[in-house]
């Protein structure tokens, strides 16, 4: 049966409209985005056979258009499955600050609040460094790189061209941690290291380095590591 031949109390934009999102299952928000089935296939049906084979939602927002892809739910298409994946996206960056007008870093903590919902739980790997100016308001952030992360891939070069173009007074390393480990490794002191040998030369300061967890952060400042 199809979903426009249910009880209107049972279709999910119906839900939606009368009784809010909160009123909705993980599966049924994700069938509105999905849209329409397939034959013999609703697009709760799709939801649902999407969430028990990712196990969760947010499993879900963590894959990439492949992976998905490589699960073969006949149904979800690649421009389907990137319509869902940019509204998970969103989803998460409206959980951090960047809606406000002026972002300031007075303390690690404020790092860590800005971008764990942005990179907390990510399973991969990603390095990013944000530009302030003199009073630590964030100018601009960019990402350096993505992946296992070695010393060898940050090159101050490409770090410090970013910080020049947008005439940054100081710069914050960021990266997050899968593990969910709230150590520095061998290569996040030595890329530390290399950036404030660099920054110092440049006349950029590294105010910090701040690792994120899902959970927590580490801040090489706190720990005297600077």
């Amino acid at each position: 049966m199809k979903i426009k031949d249910w009880p209107e109390s049972d279709r999910p934009r119906e839900k939606f409209y009368q009784y809010g999102s909160y009123a909705l299952t993980d599966t049924e928000l994700l069938a509105i985005i999905i849209g329409k089935g397939v034959k013999n296939k609703t697009a709760l049906d799709l939801a649902k056979e999407l969430i028990r084979k990712c196990g969760s939602l947010k499993n879900l927002s963590q894959k990439s258009v492949g992976e998905i892809e490589n699960l073969k739910i006949n149904g979800l298409g690649r421009t389907k499955i990137i319509t869902m994946l940019a509204a998970l996206e969103m989803g998460r960056r409206s959980l951090s600050k960047r809606t406000e007008k002026k972002i300031v870093f007075k303390h690690p903590k404020d790092v860590y609040e800005y971008y764990a919902p942005l990179i907390g739980g990510l399973k991969h790997e990603l390095f990013k460094v944000a530009a302030v100016d003199g009073k630590n308001v964030l100018i601009k952030d960019t990402t350096i790189s993505k992946g296992i992360l070695d010393a060898s891939i940050v090159h101050p070069r490409e770090v410090f061209k970013f910080a020049l173009n947008e005439n940054a007074s100081a710069m914050f390393l960021i990266h997050n941690h899968p593990s969910g480990i709230l150590k520095a490794s061998d290569d996040d002191l030595k890329i530390t290291e290399r950036l404030c040998s660099a920054g110092e030369l440049m006349g950029v300061k590294i105010i910090d380095h701040v690792i994120i967890t899902e959970e927590n952060y580490y801040s090489f400042s706190q720990h005297n590591l600077l």
